[in-house]
C-alpha cells in the first residue's frame, strides 16, 4: 500500500482529506474537531484550548498518525509525565492497529516509539522537572500534551529549540485545559504566531460529546471556578487567586533529585 500522499494536496482539497481519515482511520470528526484539523493542515503554530474529555487526544492523534504516513516526519510528543505521552501515544496505536494496511508500515514498535518504513517516527517523552533528560532531540513537529501546565523554562528552553534546525520553522502544537497564565495562555492570546482553538462544553452538547444532563450534573458538584476552567476552558484570572501568578513564578525553584537507592 502506497499512502505517501502529498500533504499539499490534502491542505487543498479538505473532502479528500476527510475521505483519507474515514477510509484509512475510521474517523469522522465532530465540527470543532474538524475546525482544529484544518488548522493543523494548514498553520506552524496552533492552540488548542479544550474543555475536559472533549476529544482533543483522539483528535491529536489521528492527526499525528496522517502526517506520519503521508510524508517522512519526525513527531514528538511531549506531555509532564512518561505515563501521560504514552497515552497519546497509546492512541495512535490504537488507529494503526484497527488498520491491517497501516499496520504493515510499521518497522517499530516499542513503548515509546513507532517507526515507519518512510523512515517516520513518533517519539513520546516526559517534560519531568526540569526538560533536563529530553534535551537535544530534533523533530519537525513538536505537540505539548497538557501545556497548561507545562513550566514556561522547559518549553522555552529544552522543547521550542527541538525545531531550531527547521528551515519552515516546523510545527508546534499546544494542546490543554488553561490552568495559570503561562506560555499556553499567552499562546493563545496575545502570540499573533499562533492559531487558537477554543472548544467548551457547549460545543461538546451540540454534537453529542456530553449530555445536557452530566454538564447540569458537574455545576452541580463543581465550584464556580473549577467549571469554568474544566468546561469552559478558561484561564484563573489573577484577580481570583489569594497569591498573583508572579509572585508564584518567584517562588520557584528547581532541586536536584536524589536517585532512588
Amino acid at each position: 500500500m502506497n499512502v505517501d500522499v502529498p500533504l499539499d494536496m490534502l491542505k487543498d482539497d479538505i473532502p479528500l482529506f476527510l475521505d483519507f481519515m474515514d477510509f484509512f482511520l475510521q474517523y469522522r470528526p465532530h465540527d470543532y474537531q474538524l475546525k482544529f484539523l484544518k488548522e493543523c493542515l494548514t498553520k506552524t503554530r496552533i492552540a488548542g484550548k479544550w474543555c475536559r474529555q472533549s476529544g482533543k487526544s483522539y483528535t491529536v492523534a489521528a492527526y499525528t498518525l496522517f502526517r506520519a504516513i503521508t510524508g517522512k516526519t519526525t513527531i514528538i510528543l511531549v506531555s509532564p509525565t512518561q505515563n501521560q505521552s504514552d497515552e497519546l501515544l497509546s492512541k495512535v496505536k490504537d488507529f494503526i492497529y484497527n488498520n491491517p494496511d497501516i499496520q504493515a508500515l510499521v518497522r517499530k514498535d516499542t513503548q515509546k516509539e513507532i517507526e515507519f518504513s518512510n523512515k517516520s517516527r513518533i517519539i513520546s517523552l516526559p517534560s519531568g522537572a526540569d526538560g533536563r533528560t529530553i534535551r537535544g532531540y530534533t523533530c519537525d513537529i513538536l505537540i505539548i500534551e497538557e501545556a497548561g501546565v507545562m513550566d514556561d523554562d522547559i518549553v522555552n528552553q529544552v522543547l521550542i529549540p527541538m525545531l531550531a534546525s527547521k528551515k519552515s520553522r516546523g510545527q508546534i502544537i499546544k494542546i490543554g485545559t488553561p490552568l495559570l497564565r503561562n506560555h499556553f495562555y499567552r499562546s493563545c492570546f496575545e502570540d499573533s504566531h499562533y492559531t487558537s482553538i477554543n472548544v467548551i462544553w457547549k460545543d461538546c452538547v451540540k454534537v453529542g460529546q456530553y449530555s445536557q444532563e452530566f454538564i447540569d450534573e458537574q455545576k452541580g458538584e463543581l465550584t464556580d471556578l473549577q467549571f469554568r476552567t474544566e468546561y469552559e476552558a478558561e484561564f484563573i484570572d489573577a484577580s481570583m487567586m489569594f497569591f498573583p501568578s508572579s509572585i508564584l513564578d518567584k517562588a520557584k525553584a528547581t532541586y536536584t533529585l536524589f536517585p532512588e537507592i
